[in-house]
C-alpha cells in the first residue's frame, strides 16, 4: 500500500489533548445556563426556554448541513434527541425547581458513574474501575463547592436528577454506539437531534408554559445565547468530540458545567469562594484530568513477571502470526500455534502446533477452552477475502461460549485519515489504491462484526498502512482511532515490533477496544 508526503502530524498524545481541550468547551458553555436562566429569561417558563434552546438551532444546523436523516436515522435522531435534550432539559429544570442548585449539581455530576456502567451493558466495554473511581472523586468534589449546610433532598427532585443523568448519560453512549453516517459531519447530527428536541417539546412547551409575556431585550439576548452556543456550537463541538474520545472519559469533562457555573454564581453576587470550596474545585479538576488516562497496570506474580498464560494463536504461520508466536514464547507463555497448514517440524517447549481451519466451528470450541485468550490474525486468499467478516463472527460465537478473551489482528481501513479526520482510510485514495480496496473493505467488514457482536471480549487492533517483514526495533507507537505516520507521512511497522505490541496488550489489556500502532521513528 502506498503512502503520499503530507505534512508531519499530530503526536497521539497531542491530537487527543487537543480533543479534549476543545470537548471541554461544550460542558463549560452548558456551566452558563443556570446564571442565564434566573437572570435573563423570564421565570416560569422552564418548557418554553428548553424548547427556544432546541428548536431554532436545530433548524439552523440543518439549513447550514443540508442534510436530513435517512434510512433508520429517522427514528435514531428521534431517540437520541429526547434522550440528549428532549428530555434531559426539562428534567433538569424540573430538578432545579425542587431542589437547592448545589443538590441538582451534584446530581448531575453523578453522569460520568453511570456512563461508566451503560458503556458495559451497551458498548460492551470493560468496566474501568478507573474512571468509576474518579467519577466518585468528581462528584465529592463538585458537593464540596456547591452544597450548603441546609440542602434540602426533595424526593421529586431527587428522581428528576436522577434521571436526567440517566437520560443525557444514555444518550452519549448511545450516541457513542450508533456513531453518524459517513457523509454527515457532528453539526447536521446535533441539528437531527436538536430538531427532534424541539419538536417533543414543542407541544408542551406551548400548552403547559406558554409564551412568556413581556420578553424583553435581556431575554432575546439569554435565548440567543442558549439557543447559538449553548446548543448549536456547544453540541457539534460534543458530539465531533464523543465521536474521538473514550466516552467515560468524555463524560468525566461533564464536571466542567457545575463548577464553572458555581464560579459565575459567586462572582456575580461578589462572593469569594471559601477554602473548603476551593478544595473541591482542586479535587474535581484532579479528578476530570485524571480521569482521561488508562492506566496500564499489569498483574504480576511474585517474581515480578506478567504471569504465564496459555495464547492461542489462529493464523500461525502468517507474518503477523508467527511473528507473535515468537514474542509470546519469548516472554514465557504457553502457545497453541494454529494454521490449516502448520510447521509440524517446529519444535520449542512451551509451544503446541496443530492444524485447524478457523471455517470449521466445531474444531473452535475444544482450544478456546483450554487457553486464557485467543489472537486471531488470518489472511485470506485474493478472491476471497468477503469470507473475513463471516468467519470472524463465527470466531467470537466460539469465543463467547468458552468467554475467551479475543485479540483481533486486523487491517488499517477502519481508522481516520490523518489528512482528513472525518474520512476513514478506507475512502482516502492515496492511502487505499484501487487494487487494495477489496482487502480494505474486508478489514472494514471484520470490524464492523466485531463492533455489532454481542460479546464483548475482543480487542481490535489496526496495523498501520504497512505492516512488512522485519525483526523487533523493541519501539512502537500506539494510536487509537487515526492512522500514525512519520514525519514524511510515511505509516508502516515491522511484525516483530507488532507481535511487541500485541503481547503487550494480552499481558496488560487497556480500555480502548480499538487501537493501532506504527514504528517509533524517533528511536
Amino acid at each position: 500500500m502506498t503512502t503520499t508526503t503530507t505534512p508531519a502530524p499530530l503526536t497521539t498524545t497531542a491530537a487527543r489533548t487537543g480533543w479534549t481541550a476543545l470537548t471541554a468547551i461544550a460542558p463549560a458553555v452548558w456551566g452558563t445556563t443556570y446564571i442565564v436562566t434566573t437572570h435573563l429569561l423570564p421565570a416560569g417558563h422552564p418548557l418554553f426556554a428548553a424548547l427556544m434552546r432546541s428548536l431554532p438551532a436545530g433548524l439552523i444546523a440543518l439549513l447550514l448541513s443540508r442534510r436530513l436523516p435517512h434510512g433508520s436515522w429517522w427514528w435514531k435522531s428521534a431517540v437520541l434527541g429526547v434522550l440528549n435534550m428532549g428530555a434531559f432539559f426539562p428534567l433538569l429544570f424540573l430538578a432545579a425547581q425542587h431542589l437547592p442548585g448545589g443538590v441538582a449539581a451534584t446530581l448531575g455530576a453523578a453522569q460520568p458513574i453511570v456512563v461508566a456502567f451503560l458503556a458495559v451493558a451497551i458498548l460492551h466495554e470493560r468496566l474501568s474501575t478507573w474512571r468509576i473511581a474518579w467519577g466518585v472523586v468528581g462528584v465529592l468534589g463538585v458537593a464540596l463547592v456547591v452544597l450548603g449546610p441546609g440542602a434540602a433532598l426533595d424526593p421529586i427532585g431527587l428522581l428528576a436528577g436522577l434521571a436526567g443523568a440517566v437520560s443525557m448519560g444514555t444518550g452519549v453512549v448511545l450516541t457513542k454506539r450508533w456513531g453518524r453516517p459517513d457523509d454527515v459531519g457532528a453539526l447536521g447530527l446535533a441539528g437531527w437531534q436538536l430538531t427532534a428536541a424541539g419538536l417533543v417539546l414543542l407541544a408542551p412547551a406551548l400548552l403547559v408554559d406558554g409564551i412568556p409575556p413581556g420578553i424583553d431585550g435581556p431575554a432575546v439576548a439569554g435565548y440567543l445565547w442558549l439557543g447559538l452556543v449553548g446548543a448549536l456550537l456547544s453540541y457539534t463541538i460534543w458530539f465531533a468530540g464523543i465521536r474521538r474520545l473514550p466516552v467515560t472519559a468524555t463524560a468525566l469533562l461533564g464536571l466542567l458545567s457545575p463548577l464553572v457555573a458555581a464560579i459565575l454564581g459567586a462572582t456575580l453576587a461578589g462572593e469569594a469562594l471559601t477554602l473548603v470550596q476551593l478544595a473541591g474545585f482542586a479535587v474535581a479538576l484532579t479528578a476530570m484530568v485524571a480521569g482521561q488516562f488508562t492506566p496500564r497496570h499489569a498483574p504480576v506474580n511474585e517474581e515480578g513477571t506478567h504471569p504465564v498464560m496459555k495464547i492461542a494463536v489462529f493464523g500461525a504461520t502468517g507474518m503477523a502470526g508467527s511473528a507473535i508466536v515468537t514474542e509470546a514464547l519469548t516472554r514465557g507463555h504457553v502457545v497453541t500455534a494454529l494454521s490449516r497448514r502448520p510447521d509440524v517440524e517446529v519444535d520449542r517447549d512451551r509451544l503446541a502446533v496443530q492444524a485447524l481451519d478457523v471455517a470449521d466451528p466445531d474444531t473452535l470450541d475444544p482450544v478456546l477452552a483450554e487457553v486464557d485468550t485467543a489472537v486471531l490474525s488470518i489472511r485470506l486468499a485474493p478472491g476471497d477475502e468477503q469470507r473475513l467478516a463471516p468467519l470472524t463472527h463465527g470466531f467470537l460465537d466460539a469465543a463467547a461460549r468458552s468467554g475467551t478473551r479475543v485479540l483481533v489482528v486486523g487491517g488499517s481501513a477502519p481508522l481516520r485519515s490523518p489528512d482528513d479526520p472525518d474520512r476513514l482510510v478506507i475512502d482516502d485514495p492515496n492511502r487505499v489504491p484501487d487494487g487494495w480496496r477489496a482487502v480494505a473493505q474486508a478489514s472494514l467488514d471484520q470490524f464492523r462484526v466485531c463492533q455489532d457482536h454481542p460479546y464483548g471480549e475482543w480487542t481490535y487492533v489496526s496495523p498501520p498502512a504497512v505492516l512488512e517483514p522485519g525483526a523487533r526495533a523493541g519501539r512502537y507507537r500506539r494510536g487509537v482511532t487515526t492512522l500514525l505516520t512519520d514525519d514524511s507521512g510515511d505509516s508502516r511497522i515491522t511484525a516483530g515490533d507488532l507481535a511487541i505490541a500485541v503481547v503487550d496488550e494480552l499481558e496488560s489489556p487497556g480500555d480502548d477496544r480499538h487501537f493501532t500502532v506504527a514504528r517509533d521513528h524517533t528511536a
